[in-house]
């Protein structure tokens, strides 16, 4: 399905501005339009910007620190949703803990020694594994990403069917800049994508059932007895 151009953009909020048609418009609203871009996504992560990467980031060797775009290579990101560790039957998904938690439960990760990883938290732009990694392994990692900057004309978005809010936003956001205003744009994107968010929150083959008796973590996989959030032996 196409999309739209940055140059339609312009154009469109161009329109909405005129008679005002210098220069100094035009820049605004180049700016207003990444501006609105970066505003819709901190509202919520569209699939178009939801990916799953499966061919850049792995692991090292007992490094147990990982920068999402030096190390990990991920393009763009802005939340991670899921990490899976690949090693054929012993792959697994790893479980979030924050790092307050791990910082309380294990303060020296090396203590423990190096392993297949089970668990990993974010510090800033790091992930951290833990247990250390042992070997080079393939990590599957689903995140979303902040939307491509548009600078030429060609240039496209990735959001599908959200022109409206887009263009009405950078109208907004572009009018305020030339009159020295300002505005709650969080709020504002919010009001307009009402729409667009409830689509997508409606997944007709998907339905929630809710399980009172889950447990809060998965069973621990290998070493349990290395595992500090294990405090009993599992059946």
């Amino acid at each position: 399905m196409a999309t739209t151009t940055y140059g339609e953009f312009i154009r469109r909020v161009m329109l909405n501005l005129h008679p005002r048609s210098d220069a100094v418009v035009k820049i605004s609203v180049e700016q207003a339009i990444n501006d609105a871009l970066k505003v819709i996504a901190c509202v919520k992560d569209f699939d178009e910007l939801m990916t799953l990467d499966t061919t850049h980031a792995v692991t090292v060797a007992d490094k147990k620190l990982y920068h999402v775009e030096t190390d990990l290579l991920l393009v763009r990101p802005k939340d991670i949703y899921s990490i899976r560790l690949m090693d054929s039957s012993n792959s697994r998904k790893l479980t979030y803990v924050g790092f307050r938690e791990l910082d309380s439960q294990v303060p020296y990760t090396e203590a423990v020694g190096t392993s297949r990883s089970n668990y990993y938290t974010v510090r800033g732009h790091y992930v951290e594994l833990y247990p250390i990694p042992d070997a080079v392994y393939s990590l599957y990692v689903q995140h979303s990403q902040w939307p491509t900057v548009l600078s030429a004309d060609a240039d496209q978005t990735e959001y599908i069917d959200i022109d409206y809010a887009i263009v009405a936003l950078a109208t907004e956001m572009a009018l305020s800049s030339l009159e020295g205003g300002g505005g709650d744009w969080l709020s504002k994107a919010t009001q307009l994508l009402g729409m667009a968010t409830n689509e997508e929150n409606t997944r007709p083959d998907q339905v929630r059932v809710a399980q009172p008796f889950m447990p809060t973590r998965l069973p621990p996989i290998g070493s349990y007895w290395l595992n500090p959030w294990v405090k009993t032996q599992p059946e």
